[in-house]
Order: C-alpha cells, then structure tokens, then sequence
C-alpha cells in the first residue's frame, strides 16, 4: 500500500532539508530584506502576530527565514514573511536568515507550501494561488498536488471557489463562511440566489451539510425560478421545494409557490396542495381543500393567515396530536402526519428522496 503524502514534504520537495542543514544561518539586517513578490497571502491575524512579536522580543527569532539576493544587493522573503512582520514589529535590527536563490516559480511555491502547511492562508487565498500556479507557470493540477502534498482533487475543489460571485468570495476572506459553504453554493448557478443563500447562511447560521442539502435541491433542472428564489431566500423549506418537485409544469409550480409562501402553509399542507394539483385538481381549489380543513376560510387574496390565528382555529385533531406533529416536522423538516385509531397511533412520514430517507435512517440510528 502506498504511503500518503502529506503537508510535511512540500518545502522538503523544493528546497531539500539536507540542503538548508549545510547552508550557513547569518545575521541580515531587517530593513535589507524585502516581501516576497508572490505571496499569496493578502491577511494576518493581528492578534496571533502581536503573540509573535511578544514571543521574539522575550526569545529571539528561533527558525531563520529564507531569502534570496536580489540584483541591487539586497534580499528578497522566500519564506517567514510573519516572522519578518515580527522582528519589524519588534524593533529587531538584524535578523537570521538562509540565502538561497530561487526562480519566480519557486518563489511562489515556497510561500504557498509555507503557508499551507501552518493552515495560514485563507480559502480563497489558497486557491488564487494555485490559480497562479497553472496560469502562470503551467503547472497542472497533478504536479501542484505533489508540490504542496495534497491530493489533485483538493486542488481542484481549491481552484472552483474562484468561480464564487464577488459577495460571496468576500465572504470567505472575512471568514464569515467556510470553503465548503463556497463549494455548496457553487451549485447554485444565478448569482441573485447564490447571494439570497449566502445571507441565508448568515441568517441561519446554516451547516455545511444544511446548505449542501439546500443547494442540491435548487439545482434540479425541473426547480421553476420562482420556487429555487423562495427556497434560496428563505421562504421556503428544502422540504417544500422537494413537494413542489413533483409538480413538472413550471407556471403552475411557480404559481403553487406563490401560494405556498403567500398563505404561509406548513410542511403537511405544502405537501396535500402538490398531491392535489398533480392529481389534475386546480389551484384554487386545491388551496381551499388545505385550508378549509383547519377551520378556517380560504383567505383572500390581501389576507394571509398567521401562525397566531391558525392555532386559535378549531382543529380535528387533539391539541396534543397537533403539537406532537408540528415538533417532528420541525426536527425532520418534512411532512409528518399523526392519526389515531383507537388505541394505534400512526404516524406518516413523507420524504421525496434518498437522501432523506439516509438522513432519517442517521437520525434514528445516532449517527447524524
């Protein structure tokens, strides 16, 4: 079996350790070096890098950097750029260093290599990076794995964030998301309802696995626009988007949504209205066949009934039966249905998927 590359052999791969052991460590000064030109990192933490500047004025800095002769007689960063920050910060003269020379592409590797194995770089940093790598130097995908040691499809997941909307690749910079939120969304190809779920990300404080879930769903080819813009808003769970899946002519799904969000129908009743209207009933007949049953009327078009109003409507079930329901649905997020016969409870569960049905198997068995 193959051994797994990992983080540890990228600056190995560029610059052997062999090789920096018998490359004499000398005391440069600090204002004679300059920033390396490639690196892909644009943010430092302030907080960790005062802990640094702290850490070199009570020890010294203990790891050299590495640099490079420039053609004016000066240094260039390859790799350190924080502990250079540091010395700076802390009023260091002079500074340990490393002279090696190194190409422009080495340049840029060394600094990417550094910064990824001390997980530093943003997201979206990482992937610039290695955008340029292929760009600008072409390199493929394979050769950038085996120079930072990942695998080519971490750098290829790595490389999609570039195609993110620019809200939502400043989202990953300020780290107000996660690369596998940016990756979800990338499902969702209009940049209006990309936006619509990145605040709903924000709103809801969404998992990556909730937004997963989200996403997958509004990129079903038979999702009309207006269903995938409630469902990416917020107006609609996953769960009635999925019920309205079953509806294939787009104007009358669009329609059923309008009355989905305009009504404020609940899981159970989104999913009674669909099974009518692709049964051939009409809307507004259908819509009045899920309202009327709750006791109340069918609202008119100004008029939508609340949560508050709904639950002082005489109901056929007990008040019990109907709380019980409404706390499935809200954990499973579908449709459940409670019904008694004598002393048998029966409860349906409605789900339109695979997914969901691994979902609940997950929650059933503890493992989610």
């Amino acid at each position: 079996m193959s051994r797994k590359r990992g983080l540890g052999s990228g600056l190995d791969a560029l610059i052997p350790a062999a090789s920096l052991d018998q490359t004499p460590v000398r005391e440069l000064p600090v204002s004679a070096i300059k920033a390396n030109r490639a690196q892909p990192r644009t943010a430092f933490d302030e907080t960790t890098l005062a802990e640094l500047v702290a850490s070199i004025q009570t020890h010294g800095v203990l790891q050299p950097i590495i640099v490079s002769e420039d053609q004016q007689g000066g240094y260039e960063l390859i790799a350190g750029e924080r502990r250079l920050r540091a010395a700076r910060m802390a009023g260091l003269a002079t500074i340990p260093a490393i002279i090696k020379n190194a190409t422009p592409q080495q340049f840029l590797e060394l600094a990417l290599v550094e910064n990824v194995q001390r997980a530093d770089l943003n997201p979206l940093e990482e992937a610039q990076a290695y955008e340029t790598l292929r760009r600008e130097f072409g390199l493929s995908d394979e050769e950038i794995a085996r120079r930072v040691g990942k695998s080519r499809v971490a750098i290829v997941n790595s490389r999609r964030l570039l195609r993110l909307s620019p809200v939502a690749r400043q989202a990953l910079l300020d780290g107000t998301i996660s690369a596998g939120h940016g990756r979800a969304l990338l499902r969702i190809e209009d940049a209006t309802d990309q936006q619509a779920a990145l605040a709903l990300i924000k709103e809801r404080a969404l998992s990556v696995r909730e937004i997963e879930h989200l996403c997958e769903i509004a990129a079903q080819p038979g999702l009309a626009a207006s269903t995938r813009h409630a469902l990416c808003a917020g107006q609609l769970e996953p769960a009635q988007a999925l019920a309205l899946l079953q509806i294939g002519d787009a104007q009358l799904q669009n329609a059923a949504c309008e009355a989905i969000v305009t009504h404020h129908l609940g899981l159970t009743e989104t999913d009674r209205l669909c099974k009518a209207l692709t049964g051939g009933v009409d809307l507004e007949t259908a819509l009045a066949q899920v309202v009327e049953p709750l006791g109340g009327k069918m609202p008119s078009p100004g008029r939508t009934i609340s949560s508050p109003e709904r639950q002082r409507l005489p109901a056929t079930r007990s008040p019990e039966d109907q709380m019980a329901q409404q706390m499935f649905e809200e954990l499973l997020q579908t449709p459940v249905q409670i019904a008694r016969s004598g002393r048998t409870i029966k409860v349906t569960i409605t789900l339109y998927d695979d997914e969901q049905l691994q979902g609940l198997y997950d929650r059933l068995s503890g493992n989610s």
